[in-house]
């Protein structure tokens, strides 16, 4: 039996972009019993197999059904870096348009292992000390582009690994992205696809107020973090242009909503640059700010981007600054440093290693 599609279903079906019962539902379209869209998800997120080919338990003509109309990926590795001194891997991705992305897999002391995924083709944020603000805003990610950093990733592990973690802190602002965003979140957290817990799926923002409102109504247990790095507003306007739109004030305030709603711990990224918000008077004011939120803050040493004149403060600079927070009883950590070798940092990604 030879299977043809029916009349509005010539393009290429996105298999990644789609839940299981949206791929049922196109398969039945198509005169395909509707459980092999079942059989198809655990080949793809279960078994790593991104080549029809491989499907061994369905039916020739289904098979030449899915070569000839269904596609899983929406890209391919170009390039993938690894770092010397912790093991994390920096991918090069090339989307099916030609546009390029970055993605990262880490590695923790404990062996979880953490994909870093993008949402943006470029930034629309442009965070001036971050490398991915420097790259032009083209256009957000699909569904499908963005699972298919995690199995591309994924398929490069050795036997017996897996990720157990994703983070949306790769190029781009994913609450601008948001639907693409909750599809894909969606995707992740289903056992039939991606089977991961939503409390092992970090959400991070620029200060996109509304959104953060939206994502304290989505009904999933997943974590948010907010890229805060100032305590004042006009510093704030300087270092993320997005504060003009949504100001400290009302950032906090929708923060504060989204703890009082899914009873969450927030995550607050604060990265340290010296002589610019590493004062004592920067790590007072973030004291008092975030006075009886419940939040912990990551310190990040600024890392090193080409063609900035930002630095780092000392180590012993951002400890002071530490202690100060701690005096004031807030919660805060200093970020381990991750791939800095290979310019997979905090706010260093920007699908440019390729031309080196």
């Amino acid at each position: 039996m030879v299977y043809k599609t029916v009349p509005g279903t010539m393009g290429m079906f996105e298999i990644s972009g789609h839940s299981q019962s949206e791929f049922a539902d196109y398969l039945a379209k198509n005169s395909i019993d509707s459980y092999r869209a079942k059989q198809v998800f655990y080949w793809i997120y279960k078994k790593s197999k991104l080549d029809f080919s491989g499907f061994t338990n369905l039916p020739k003509p289904v098979v030449g059904f899915l070569k000839q109309n269904c596609s899983i990926l929406s890209g391919e590795i170009i390039t993938c870096v690894v770092s010397k001194s912790d093991s994390t891997k920096k991918f090069l991705i090339k989307l099916d348009d030609g546009n390029l992305i970055e993605s990262v897999l880490l590695q923790s002391d404990d062996k979880r292992l953490t994909a870093c995924v993008s949402t943006q083709v470029g930034c629309a944020v442009s965070c001036v000390f971050c490398a991915s603000g420097k790259t032009a805003f083209k256009r957000n990610l699909t569904c499908s582009e963005i699972i298919s950093q995690y199995l591309l990733m994924r398929q490069a592990l050795p036997d017996g690994n897996d990720i157990s973690n994703i983070v949306f802190m790769g190029i781009g602002e994913p609450l601008l992205n948001f639907d693409n965003l909750k599809n894909a979140i969606n995707l992740f957290t289903d056992p039939d696809a991606g089977g991961i817990g939503a409390r092992r799926i970090t959400v991070s923002t620029a200060g996109v107020a509304p959104a953060i409102e939206k994502l304290a109504d989505y009904k999933k247990q997943v974590n948010l973090s907010v890229s805060l790095h100032s305590a004042f507003d006009k510093n704030r306007n300087l270092l993320v242009p997005l504060n003009k739109k949504y100001n400290i004030e009302a950032l906090l305030a929708a923060v504060k909503n989204y703890i009082s709603k899914t009873k969450r711990l927030v995550t607050f990224e604060y990265v340290l640059i010296k002589g610019v918000n590493d004062a004592e008077v920067d790590a007072v004011g973030l004291g008092r700010i975030l006075k009886n939120i419940n939040c912990k803050v990551n310190l990040i040493p600024y890392n090193k981007i080409e063609g900035l004149d930002y630095k780092a403060p000392s180590s012993v600079e951002v400890e002071s600054f530490r202690k100060i927070l701690i005096k004031n009883r807030i919660n805060v950590v200093r970020r381990q440093r991750k791939g800095f070798d290979i310019n997979s940092g905090c706010g260093q990604l920007k699908a440019g290693f390729l031309n080196k």
